[in-house]
């Protein structure tokens, strides 16, 4: 919009002046607007409008008043065809918001002798009240902060704010649109402005506005969480214009608000005003205002089309959930995650034919595997698995204290590990196989770092089933936490009657399963699933098993690290005989190592003495070793 004239087509002003500040528009002002006013006369409401009446677009007014007088006035000007400028008084702060007056005196007063073209702009009514800048209702991302004294200081009230902003409580309100439609809700804040620039969340969220479009944008927020709200406001530093996934957005003629629990506090322009009931609309005349150099101004739009984006708005009885209680730090799951995770969960803990077939295939697939030290074959059984749904149901059951689905849960998995158990004996002794391979061996001597794993699998086991989105991701995590392997080897170790390796495989499947189901409950927890005084119970007995496993874990992590440090000591040893490499400590008490001798001429029983004799010094204790010896030439 082209907003320059030539000089000869310059608005000439009639100055009107608050009369508090008429010392200061003398001193100040006058001298530097004198070839753009015709005169000034100091304001009176009632001998104002007299002398307009029968004037329409020869008459231009300058007006150096307050927010409260410009209230009074501007409503009774519209349609009239006369043209308003505004200078910056400092009691005019919100009106030079909404007209884009900058606060600077000399700035404004330079883009007047610009003259820039008048436009017609809406004027918007809260409770018959003309509305320059916005109109908020409880708790936004901008704080209200009528309660936050001045006299306090400096992080006083910051912390205040921060407080204030822990505190928010959602509250229920009745909307009535023009369609005819009526929302029921409940809101954490409303604000309603009249164009982009109005607002924060109207700067974030709208790419453009017209400030003469007939319309006014509301905003409702209802975010599920603290932390949700501090996520998008960061998020919009980056990426403006995303409107937020908690909020509703309407964009109409008129609005009306009332509150079913009574009158509720809120700000017209910072006033801070009371009621039950509030009445928002786009008065039926524009006002020609000649707009300052900050207003934005989108082409000539004078009509565009109403927006009820309401989607994120809860209704019934998930409204009244929400309403009269503060906010909570991390989002709790809504009614509609609630009842569709769980008749996924309550139908992951029934006993049924097909998961016992699969586990039974999928046992029997892991010890064939384990037989012929094949990872590949394992890999493929921890996929066919269906263990993990009734493991992440159990977790629910612990978490709300739900006895069915626990009772379930248990049977189902009780059920398929004792029938897999049978049939993975039966193959162990129908196989001639008597020896461990490193795939069997590996599953003996869990540690601290296996139940890390399982943390982390019920981590993603239960977010995955909490999310639809990522549920394609349960095969990657019945892999990382690889159930049926340990349940496989402890079968093996029943076949062979060698307890070591029967009571290493069933303490890492019962760290695997204690694991999953504490993380898996506490994600849950986290998600809003389930509030802390309900899960406490059923986390405390998870806890209390991990804390038990963690003894033989530990000690068995302490050995890990040693053997770690002596293969490492022993493969930096230096020998005139021969080099050594591939270091393994296959036992440690009595330690027992097997290695490799690496050397030019040939190592006979003398020479393997001195070298058995120097890792003894090394490690400071008696050793057995396995020699494997190479000649390089």
């Amino acid at each position: 919009m082209d907003t320059d004239r030539t000089d000869s087509q310059q608005i000439k002003f009639r100055l009107v002046i608050d009369m508090e500040e008429e010392e200061f528009v003398e001193g100040n002002i006058l001298p530097i607007v004198e070839d753009i006013i015709e005169r000034y006369e100091v304001f009176n409401l009632e001998a104002l409008l007299e002398s307009l009446k029968g004037l329409k677009t020869e008459e231009s007014l300058l007006l150096y008043l307050s927010d409260d007088q410009l209230k009074d006035l501007l409503p009774r000007l519209a349609g009239s065809g006369i043209k308003i400028a505004v200078l910056p008084h400092p009691q005019a702060r919100e009106a030079c918001l909404g007209m884009g007056v900058d606060r600077s005196l000399e700035k404004a007063i330079d883009h007047l002798k610009d003259a820039p073209q008048p436009i017609k702009t809406d004027v918007l009514f809260c409770n018959g009240r003309p509305v320059f800048n916005n109109m908020v209702v409880g708790q936004t991302f901008k704080l209200t902060s009528e309660d936050l004294s001045k006299s306090n200081g400096f992080w006083k009230r910051k912390l205040n704010y921060i407080g204030r902003f822990f505190n928010i409580k959602p509250f229920r309100v009745d909307v009535d649109l023009p369609n005819g439609k009526k929302l029921k809700t409940s809101v954490a804040g409303i604000v309603v402005s009249e164009h982009r620039k109005n607002f924060f969340i109207s700067r974030l969220v709208l790419a453009d506005s017209s400030v003469n479009d007939g319309k006014m944008h509301a905003f409702l927020i209802i975010p599920r969480s603290i932390v949700e709200m501090f996520r998008f406001a960061i998020r919009s530093l980056w990426e403006p214009g995303k409107f937020p996934s908690f909020g509703a957005h309407i964009k109409t003629t008129k609005i009306s608000l009332s509150f079913p629990d009574g009158e509720r506090d809120f700000l017209v322009d910072k006033e801070k005003l009371s009621s039950q009931n509030i009445d928002l609309h786009i008065g039926k005349e524009q006002i020609d205002i000649i707009p300052g150099a900050n207003l934005e101004l989108p082409g000539s739009l004078t009509e565009s089309a109403e927006i009820f984006k309401v989607k994120a708005l809860p209704a019934g009885e998930a409204a009244e959930g929400l309403s009269g209680r503060k906010l909570p730090l991390i989002r709790h799951a809504s009614f509609e995650e609630f009842k569709e995770l769980f008749q996924i969960l309550r139908e992951n803990a029934r006993l049924k034919n097909s998961y016992l077939v699969l586990m039974v295939l999928s046992t029997v697939l892991a010890t064939f595997g384990l037989f012929a030290d094949s990872t590949p074959v394992v890999i493929g059984a921890m996929i066919l698995a269906p263990l993990m749904s009734p493991i992440i149901s159990l977790s629910m059951g612990a978490l709300r204290q739900d006895k069915m689905l626990i009772t379930n849960s248990f049977v189902t998995i009780l059920a398929g590990l004792g029938l897999s158990l049978v049939f993975a004996v039966l193959i162990t002794w129908l196989t001639p196989i008597q020896s461990a391979g490193s795939e069997i061996l590996a599953r003996t001597r869990p540690n601290l770092l296996d139940l890390g794993i399982a943390v982390v699998s019920g981590i993603a086991g239960a977010y995955a089933h909490a999310r639809e989105e990522v549920a394609k991701t349960l095969a990657g995590v019945a892999i990382a936490v690889a159930l049926i392997p340990p349940l496989a080897v402890a079968a093996i170790g029943i076949g062979w009657a060698d307890w070591s390796i029967f009571f290493g495989a069933t303490l890492l499947f019962a760290t695997n399963l204690a694991g999953m189901v504490l993380t898996a409950s506490l994600t849950f927890m986290l998600l809003g699933f389930s509030p802390f005084k309900l899960a406490k119970k059923g986390m405390g007995i998870s806890l209390l098993l991990v804390l038990l496993l963690c003894i033989p874990l530990a000690l068995g992590f302490k050995q890990m690290v040693y053997e770690h440090q002596v293969k490492k000591q022993l493969e930096d040893l230096q020998t005139e005989i021969a080099n050594i490499k591939d270091v393994k400590v296959q036992n440690l008490s009595p330690m027992k190592i097997s290695l490799k001798l690496v050397s030019e001429n040939p190592i006979g029983a003398r020479e393997i003495d001195l070298i058995k004799t120097l890792i003894e010094d090394k490690v400071k204790q008696s050793v057995e070793i396995e020699v494997v010896t190479v000649i390089s030439r």
